[in-house]
């Protein structure tokens, strides 16, 4: 079962580390935060399935975080609850919930009460067109504002298309379960990869199955590309079987009963990039980039390949 991830802000160090015991035993992966500017950077750049935001903070309040947060379609999805004083008068919570709070909570709160409004806000908000359920990463809806948002601003970019190879084959195999094992590797490598070679700004999304998509730089994309594949060479054969791993391949039946030898999954990426009006909308981006999927595929293994035409 996938951890549920909360992002606490909070600029009182032993506020949050009372919040985190308290999260952390109710069985939740906590992230922390000690101001807005934080809150916002982390949420933008790491998967994070709800916020709980301290109201007053020095710097960024929670008001201005919780505005940014809302107003960025790589956050805006996200559950947020303030966290507050007892005093906190009626028009701030009106405030906040006009702002997009979707909850309240006073930080004295007790640990069942916490553990029921959370769980009540979660079902209320998490969908699976947002964030992908399994790797808790932005799904289909927000990939897609993400790119079209890079086309409307007419600045470079890149997208880096990431999928495995022989994953199908990996199922049959296997079974959904182990192909979800390798879903949930995929997408760690990925961030991991991204964390190394991206910067401030770039982006991962899942599009569902074993499809991935960066975005970033084509020099970025590139080295990320690089160091993930490298990663899954390393990673995914202890996925397999023992027989499998040591064979280096698996083997299929077809329809026929004719007997298929499948090399270990890696992964294969396609770079393309944008430059002034090259792509006009995302079906745009998604044709190029199914284009150099094709020619990555051809690779042994797995391949990076990046489209360079800028016209």
């Amino acid at each position: 079962m996938v951890q549920i991830r909360v992002l606490v802000c909070d600029d009182e160090p032993d506020a949050r580390f009372l919040l985190r015991s308290r999260l952390v035993s109710l069985g939740y992966d906590v992230l922390e935060a000690s101001d807005g500017d934080e809150c916002v950077r982390i949420a933008a750049n790491d998967p994070v399935d709800i916020i709980i935001l301290d109201v007053s903070m020095p710097r960024r309040d929670g008001f201005s975080a919780c505005t940014e947060l809302r107003r960025n379609p790589r956050t805006r999805h996200i559950p947020i609850v303030f966290l507050t004083a007892l005093r906190t008068s009626r028009d701030d919570r009106v405030k906040g919930l006009r702002l997009g709070a979707d909850e309240y909570l006073v930080k004295d709160v007790d640990p069942e009460e916490l553990a029921a409004r959370l769980e009540t806000v979660l079902r209320r908000t998490v969908g699976p067109v947002e964030t992908n359920p399994l790797t808790h990463l932005p799904g289909n809806a927000v990939v897609t504002e993400e790119i079209e948002s890079r086309i409307r601003k007419r600045e470079p970019f890149a997208v880096a298309w990431a999928d495995l190879d022989n994953f199908s084959a990996f199922n049959d195999r296997y079974g959904f379960a182990r192909g979800d094992k390798l879903i949930v590797e995929t997408a760690a490598i990925l961030r991991e990869s991204l964390k190394l070679f991206g910067e401030e700004g770039d982006f991962l999304g899942h599009l569902g199955g074993d499809d991935f998509v960066v975005v970033s730089t084509v020099e970025r994309s590139a080295a990320m590309a690089e160091h993930a594949v490298k990663l899954g060479r390393e990673r995914f054969p202890l996925l397999y079987d023992l027989d499998d791993r040591s064979r280096g391949y698996m083997r299929t039946l077809d329809r026929n009963g004719k007997q298929i030898e499948h090399p270990i999954t890696n992964i294969s990426v396609a770079i393309v990039q944008s430059r002034g009006q090259r792509f006009q909308n995302i079906l745009q981006v998604a044709d190029a980039a199914n284009e150099m999927k094709r020619r990555a595929k051809t690779n042994p293994g797995s391949g990076v390949v990046i489209d360079r035409r800028v016209h």
